[in-house]
């Protein structure tokens, strides 16, 4: 009889145990990492980004932290053919952000990334998961694409009934446009829509100066007062795109 009771016992202990590992606290992590769309990952190089892990179903905060490093491996991302299972990011320092989240049980986690900090206006996105305790998300980890153009205005003054319009323009990893480069500027539409004081508009195209990333253009002014200028730049072929905007006091 004893020996009876004691299996009974242990087999249910057994069964038991399963279910109480599973709602057994459990720092599980979870590695985030942002790759520009047609380039590499976003990091360091633009001011990082920022990421919040929340419960899907509560809102409440698990952890937050910023996504950090290197963009990676250039004929890795961009020049070999990849394999499905092959690491996008093998290097320990490619840009990645993990965080350990503290779950007791199966939970649909929301990820908000905002971001590149370097961007006046940074955009932001979002994915929702389930994550298991004690089963982390790591290696490349969950890898979320963030398409547009970073661009960013060089206000000038008008000088002698000219308004010089200059800006950078890069992919949202800082990756360079150079002319005949792995992003070719031809690729690139660049232009100033410049709005008057009256509210007539003018568009501007922009050139490549020969500098990576730098694009001019010139308006003709002849009113007085505040003119709201907007440069943007788009590919056509990958519908990146990016704007900036501000204004010129023309005396």
């Amino acid at each position: 009889m004893t020996y009876r009771f004691l299996l009974a016992a242990l087999l249910a202990f057994g069964c038991a145990l399963p279910a109480a590992a599973e709602d057994a606290s459990a720092a599980t992590d979870v590695t985030v990492r942002v790759r520009a769309h047609d380039a590499k990952f976003i990091g360091s190089g633009v001011g990082g980004l920022e990421v919040i892990f929340e419960n899907a179903e509560t809102g409440a905060w698990l952890a937050s932290g910023q996504i950090t490093g290197g963009t990676g491996d250039t004929d890795l991302l961009m020049r070999k053919p990849q394999q499905r299972g092959e690491r996008l990011a093998p290097q320990a320092d490619t840009a990645a952000c993990t965080a350990s989240l503290p779950l007791t049980k199966p939970t649909r986690v929301r990820i908000r990334v905002t971001g590149p900090q370097q961007m006046a206006q940074p955009a932001s996105l979002s994915v929702t998961t389930w994550v298991v305790p004690g089963h982390p998300i790591d290696g490349d980890g969950l890898v979320l694409n963030l398409p547009g153009l970073i661009v960013t205005a060089d206000p000038m003054p008008s000088k002698g009934g000219e308004l010089p319009l200059r800006a950078t323009v890069t992919l949202m990893c800082g990756c360079p446009l150079t002319e005949g480069g792995l992003w070719d500027t031809a690729d690139y539409e660049v232009m100033a829509r410049v709005e008057r004081p009256d509210g007539s508009v003018s568009a501007v195209p922009l050139s490549f100066t020969g500098e990576p990333n730098h694009f001019a253009g010139m308006l003709p002014v002849k009113q007085q007062g505040r003119h709201l200028v907007t440069i943007w730049a788009h590919n056509a072929g990958t519908g990146n795109t990016g704007a900036a905007d501000y204004t010129v006091d023309v005396p």
